[in-house]
Protein backbone atom coordinates (compact mmCIF):
# COMPACT_ATOMS: atom_id res chain seq x y z
CA UNK A 1 0.00 0.00 0.00
CA UNK A 2 1.08 3.48 -0.62
CA UNK A 3 1.08 5.83 2.01
CA UNK A 4 1.22 9.67 3.16
CA UNK A 5 2.13 10.57 6.53
CA UNK A 6 2.61 14.10 7.39
CA UNK A 7 4.71 15.09 10.84
CA UNK A 8 7.13 12.20 9.59
CA UNK A 9 10.13 13.47 11.95
CA UNK A 10 7.78 14.22 14.80
CA UNK A 11 7.30 11.55 17.75
CA UNK A 12 3.74 10.23 16.37
CA UNK A 13 4.92 10.11 12.29
CA UNK A 14 8.45 8.93 13.24
CA UNK A 15 7.00 6.00 15.30
CA UNK A 16 4.00 5.19 13.13
CA UNK A 17 6.60 5.48 10.00
CA UNK A 18 8.54 3.10 11.20
CA UNK A 19 5.70 0.60 11.86
CA UNK A 20 4.34 0.75 8.31
CA UNK A 21 7.88 0.59 6.54
CA UNK A 22 9.01 -2.74 8.70
CA UNK A 23 5.04 -3.85 7.65
CA UNK A 24 6.14 -3.71 4.04
CA UNK A 25 4.35 -0.19 2.83
CA UNK A 26 5.69 2.28 0.59
CA UNK A 27 5.57 5.78 2.65
CA UNK A 28 5.91 8.75 1.52
CA UNK A 29 6.80 11.44 4.66
CA UNK A 30 5.91 14.75 4.81
CA UNK A 31 7.48 17.88 7.42
CA UNK A 32 8.53 21.10 7.22
CA UNK A 33 10.78 20.76 9.96
CA UNK A 34 9.93 23.70 12.18
CA UNK A 35 11.74 24.33 15.26
CA UNK A 36 8.91 23.93 17.30
CA UNK A 37 11.68 21.46 19.00
CA UNK A 38 15.22 20.48 18.19
CA UNK A 39 15.41 20.42 14.35
CA UNK A 40 18.41 17.90 15.32
CA UNK A 41 15.89 15.60 16.73
CA UNK A 42 14.13 15.39 13.75
CA UNK A 43 16.76 14.81 11.12
CA UNK A 44 18.61 11.65 13.03
CA UNK A 45 14.73 10.16 13.18
CA UNK A 46 15.32 11.01 9.45
CA UNK A 47 17.87 9.23 9.24
CA UNK A 48 17.12 6.62 10.28
CA UNK A 49 13.91 6.15 8.34
CA UNK A 50 15.80 6.91 4.80
CA UNK A 51 18.28 3.81 5.97
CA UNK A 52 14.66 1.74 5.34
CA UNK A 53 13.00 0.61 2.32
CA UNK A 54 10.13 2.15 0.52
CA UNK A 55 10.72 5.72 2.82
CA UNK A 56 10.40 9.01 0.80
CA UNK A 57 10.93 12.26 2.43
CA UNK A 58 9.15 15.16 1.60
CA UNK A 59 10.19 18.40 3.11
CA UNK A 60 6.97 21.10 3.66
CA UNK A 61 3.98 21.38 4.82
CA UNK A 62 0.16 20.94 3.48
CA UNK A 63 -0.25 25.10 4.13
CA UNK A 64 2.05 25.63 1.50
CA UNK A 65 -0.26 24.33 -1.15
CA UNK A 66 -2.28 26.38 -2.94
CA UNK A 67 -6.19 26.14 -2.82
CA UNK A 68 -8.13 23.70 -4.74
CA UNK A 69 -11.24 25.62 -6.36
Amino acid sequence: MKILVTGAAGFIGFHLLQRLLLLGHQVNGLDNLNDYYAVSLKEARLTILNALDGFIFVRGGLEERSPVP
